[in-house]
């Protein structure tokens, strides 16, 4: 009988040895803060969190009649710092409950002058590992959303497992509206400095390269791809050069107008004067 108790007391204190060094355990803590008062996130036992373990902490404001749910994960990186992440915020103002990092220690807090009441959900992941990150928490640890805007500080790959760019999609990307920030525009072309090809020129570059100049080749295209940016640039640059030369044909044509309307006054001119003579030759014939 006595081995049976010893038996089973040694069961019950290797699970809670379990417990608290290779699994998890959760607390609440409740704190009275606002921006002027910052209070310290200690464990259930009121100490200091534990550098070896990684920390999800749930926060929510209490009387305020507003949204102030907030989410972030906490642990201690290898620069002997701690790290927080706000992996989810509700807003980021007034009486939302926000963490801090000061002095070395994470502090609670809010952004009122009024103190309310804030109540802290902690999971604690008993590491025992001062330099692991919190990946633990998958997706938590990478997305952040704060109010109404979610993003993600690496690369995005949809359909693809190598993303190389903040996005990379293998595949079709149906969207309404794509809006591109540029460096800088093509209307270059129409300042008064700017040195237009000549058409002789334009022709000897598509004989010597097969494409305009300043345009990727159908080589570089299949092989790079193209930046729409600074393809529609490109691509504007050259119809406002075309536009110039088709101005200056419409001047010319303009101007070959006037001159033939001129050739044709002056034809009517020597016509008129030719008739005139022809009449006065045959007046003097007829006396």
């Amino acid at each position: 009988m006595k081995k049976k108790i010893l038996l089973m007391a040694f069961f019950f204190v290797a699970q809670i040895v379990f417990s608290q060094e290779g699994g998890r355990r959760f607390f609440t803590k409740i704190f009275s803060v606002n921006d002027a008062t910052k209070l310290e996130l200690k464990d259930d036992l009121n100490q200091a969190l534990n550098a070896e373990n990684i920390y999800k902490v749930q926060l929510v404001t209490t009387g305020t009649g507003t949204k102030t749910g907030a989410e972030y994960i906490v642990w201690y990186d290898a620069t002997a710092k701690w790290q927080i992440r706000a992996v989810n915020l509700a807003g980021n103002s007034s009486n939302h409950p926000l963490l801090i990092v000061e002095n070395d220690a994470v502090m609670v807090y809010t952004k009122h002058t009024t103190k309310y009441s804030v109540r802290a959900f902690v999971e604690e992941i008993i590491a025992i590992e001062n330099d692991v990150r919190p990946s633990i928490f998958g997706a938590a640890f990478h997305w952040q959303r704060d109010g109404d805007f979610l993003y993600y500080g690496g690369n995005v790959g949809i359909g693809t497992t190598s993303a190389k760019n903040k996005l990379d999609v293998n595949g079709t990307i149906h969207s309404k509206e794509v809006k591109v920030d540029m460096d800088g525009w093509s209307d270059f072309v129409f300042k008064k400095d700017y040195d237009l090809p000549t058409l002789e020129e334009v022709e000897k570059h598509i004989a010597e390269k097969g494409h305009l100049e300043n345009i990727p080749s159908e080589e570089e295209v299949l092989k790079k791809g193209i930046n729409l940016g600074d393809m529609n640039a490109k691509l504007l640059q050259k119809i406002e050069e075309l536009t110039l030369y088709m101005i200056e044909m419409k001047k010319e044509n303009e101007q070959m107008k006037k001159t033939n309307e001129e050739i044709k006054n002056e034809n009517r001119r020597i016509k008129r004067n030719q008739e005139l003579l022809e009449k006065q030759i045959a007046t003097l014939k007829n006396r």
